[in-house]
Parts: C-alpha cells; structure tokens; sequence
C-alpha cells in the first residue's frame, strides 16, 4: 500500500523543529483547573462515566481533556504538555494521526505520554487517504487502528481530522444519508456506541443543552482566554476542552498568534 503523506503538511514538519512548550502560557490552563470546582477526565473515561450516569456534577464542572497532536513534529511538543498536566495531577487525551507513529523517534515520544497516564486515541482522516471513496474510507480505518493499536492497544476512541480545505468530512465514514451510525465504528474496531467525539459531543448537546460547551483554538488563543472560558460555566456544566499542541509553541508571541490565527481561514 502506497505511504500516504498529509497534503496540510508542511515539509518543516517532517523533521524535528527546535522549539519547546509556552509554559508560562500553558501553565495558566493548569492552574485554574486545579481549583475545587473543576473535575477533569481523559475522553475514555468520560464515556465509562456517562455510561454509569455519573458524568454531570452537580458541584462541579466536568472537563473533557482532549488535545489534537496535528503534526510529527509536535509529538515532544506534545510531551512537554502532557509533562505539565502531570505535575499538575491530571491525566487527558492526545489523538494522534497516523503520520505521528512514521518513525521509532516519534512513537517514543507518545509512548512517553502514555507512560505519564494520559489516553492515546485515534485522530483519523481516512476519508482524505481515499480521496472521498467511503467504503475504501472504512476500510482503511479498520486497517489504520489496527496498527496503531500494535503501538498503543489502549486505543478505543475516535475523533476525525479537519484537513485544512482538503473538501472531505471524515466523519462521512460513520454516517447513512448523514445520520451517525455507530454500528458502522463498531463494525470496524470500536466497540464503545460513543466512540467517535464529534458524534459523543452532539449526544452531550442534546441532552445537557445549555450546559454543554465545547472550547477550543476556534474561539481561544493563549492560557488566559482558556482560562476565562473555563471560568464562564457554572458547576454542573460539562466542557469538552480540546488544546492543539501546534499553537502552544514557544517559537510564538501569542499576541501575534492571535492576529494570524483570527486574521485568516484557519477555523
């Protein structure tokens, strides 16, 4: 099978970038969740939770704690976060993509998030590796979890890829006439009937309405606008917060971030 490379990515990316984590931006994130009135959770186990009806708090908010590691270069980008969030006390999700696991360097690097208690799960976007073909699509989802569960056999979840104007909604995989179906994510590796996020956060939105929110780069840039997004819900609330290693580089100013991120398509 042909080695399929991301066309959103750029050829700096394949090699290791010499940049580290904005601690001191990223650390603000960490230090308002550490209050009393948050509970934070790995995606995985939220599922279990709601499961058991125990995901809603009524004194507390509930934080999903998911990040999207977008490309090679931000798996110790990665590790650097998954550090802080350890030495904080938490534990979270990073989604990978099948390019992040090309090299033994850089599964090392997941391994060792992994190692600090955190869930690896799988970003997929096996609609844009089949150039719109659905079953091809399935096909090559079924076959991608499978080798990165030879890596990470934890691995019981899913959430898909924006490719930036690649044209494809990777989520198509799982729909019939644009209805979720998760017998189909079933069918190919995931047993969970909430297994795919965009689907699980659609369920949270019906059923917890007002009380649901979702936060991520699409509406914060930098630690305090996190921050504040957190301490704008009310306890019994539940957040899925989701952080992309990429822009949480020390290599930017984030009022600049800021200015880029906001000033073009990105979102």
């Amino acid at each position: 099978m042909k080695k399929y490379i991301p066309m959103d990515l750029a050829f700096e990316h394949y090699s290791r970038l010499n940049h580290h984590l904005m601690a001191a931006e990223y650390s603000k994130i960490c230090a308002e969740m550490c209050k009393q009135r948050y509970a934070c959770v790995p995606l995985y186990e939220s599922l279990c939770l709601y499961d058991q009806g125990q995901l809603q708090l009524s004194d507390q908010v509930r934080v999903i704690w998911v990040h999207d590691i977008e490309r090679p270069s931000d798996n110790y980008l990665a590790r650097e976060m998954a550090e802080m969030e350890y030495d904080f006390g938490f534990q979270s999700t990073y989604n990978i993509r099948t390019i992040c696991t090309a090299t033994a360097e850089l599964r090392q690097e997941l391994q060792a998030i992994r190692e600090l208690g955190h869930e690896i799960q799988y970003q997929y976007e096996d609609l844009v590796i089949t150039q719109g073909d659905i079953e091809a699509a399935r096909q090559s989802f079924k076959e991608n979890l499978a080798q990165l569960r030879k890596y990470f056999p934890d691995i019981k979840a899913a959430f898909a890829h924006g490719v930036y104007k690649s044209d494809y909604n990777s989520t198509e995989i799982f729909k019939e006439d644009g209805v979720w179906q998760p017998k189909i994510w079933q069918s190919l590796g995931l047993q969970h009937p909430c297994a795919e996020l965009y689907y699980f956060m659609s369920v949270l939105k019906r059923e917890f309405g007002s009380s649901f929110h979702y936060f991520g780069e699409s509406s914060c840039i930098g630690g305090e606008e996190f921050a504040e997004a957190l301490r704008s819900v009310q306890e019994g609330d539940i957040v899925v917060f989701l952080q992309h290693p990429t822009w949480w580089s020390d290599s930017y100013d984030v009022n600049e971030l800021k200015k880029v991120v906001r000033g073009k398509c990105f979102f």
